[in-house]
Parts: C-alpha cells; sequence; structure tokens
C-alpha cells in the first residue's frame, strides 16, 4: 500500500511539472511572438526597398578538390530615397561576401558576426541604383566533416535594423 502512494504522488508531481511546462511554454511563445513576427515584418519591407530577383541558389553538386564557387546577387533601391546598408554578415566562416558597389568598387570580405572582426559595411544604394552581392562558399573550411549538405544565409541590413537574407546551398563531395 505504501508503494502504491509514493508511485501516485510521483505521477501527480511528474503530471503537475508537464503542466507547467507546458504551460510556461505556451505563455513564453506569447511573449516572444510579436518580437518574431516584426522581425518577419521587417524582412518584407526591406524586401520592398531592395529589389532582387533571387534569394537562394543551389550550387548542386561541389567537390572540395575542386575548391571555392561563388554566386553573386543583384539588389536593386527601388525607392526614391537613397538606403544606407551599414552591416553585411555570413552564417558561417566558410561563407564570405563582398558588396560591389555600381561603379564597381569591390568591399569586404564579409564574414560572420562573433568570429573574428567584421568590419562595417557602411555603403549606400542610392535611389534607382543596383549594387551586387558576391558571394564565395570555401567547401574546404569544414575539412572532412564539411561533406554532405550545406545550407549557408547572407545578411544585407539596412540602418533601420531590417534584413535582407539570401541562401546558397550545395552538395559537398570529397
Amino acid at each position: 500500500m505504501k508503494t502504491k502512494t509514493i508511485i501516485i504522488w510521483i505521477l501527480a508531481i511528474l503530471g503537475a511539472l508537464l503542466l507547467l511546462m507546458y504551460g510556461g511554454s505556451k505563455n513564453i511563445m506569447s511573449l516572444t511572438l510579436p518580437s518574431d513576427s516584426s522581425k518577419v515584418s521587417k524582412i518584407s519591407e526591406i524586401k520592398d526597398r531592395l529589389i532582387t530577383s533571387e534569394i537562394l541558389y543551389d550550387f548542386g553538386t561541389i567537390s572540395m578538390k575542386d575548391g571555392d564557387v561563388s554566386k553573386t546577387f543583384k539588389v536593386t533601391n527601388g525607392t526614391s530615397l537613397d538606403i544606407l546598408i551599414p552591416s553585411l554578415t555570413t552564417s558561417c566562416m566558410c561563407t564570405r561576401a563582398y558588396f560591389i558597389e555600381p561603379g564597381g568598387n569591390k568591399n569586404g570580405p564579409f564574414g560572420m558576426q562573433g568570429m573574428g572582426v567584421v568590419p562595417k559595411l557602411n555603403k549606400t544604394i542610392k535611389a534607382g541604383e543596383s549594387a551586387d552581392i558576391e558571394v564565395i562558399y570555401d567547401p574546404n573550411a569544414h575539412g572532412p566533416a564539411g561533406v554532405g549538405m550545406i545550407d549557408r544565409f547572407i545578411y544585407l541590413e539596412d540602418s533601420e535594423g531590417n534584413k535582407l537574407q539570401f541562401e546558397i546551398k550545395a552538395r559537398v563531395t570529397p
């Protein structure tokens, strides 16, 4: 009888903990959702301001032995105002990005935040003008552990904190 009572108490406590965890996670989600949804809103706002025909590029199968691969994305300021771009970053140290101004001046490389010094871009895309974002992926950066599918991101941020996200994918082979 004593064992049965202990088991019931343990199950009751576990049940109460699960309810608290479930209820708590709903409250946490409801508290953070407005912040997350505002970020989604900001992403779409910059897409309306900076126009690009392509945000995703799949390199397909690439070989480590062939070295770096690159892709250039074009962005156009679709507004009547100049847009200041203070920041260009990547999601991984294996990826670097360059900002190429309308006159051809190449700025960078820009890499992953928190991994060494990433310089500020602080360039303006004038109303109606276009700039290029050159992305270079190094399939050897992770060594043998880097074989397989990769998914990397490049973030172009305006002076208001809005981000335009580019994505590259590949299947890396030795």
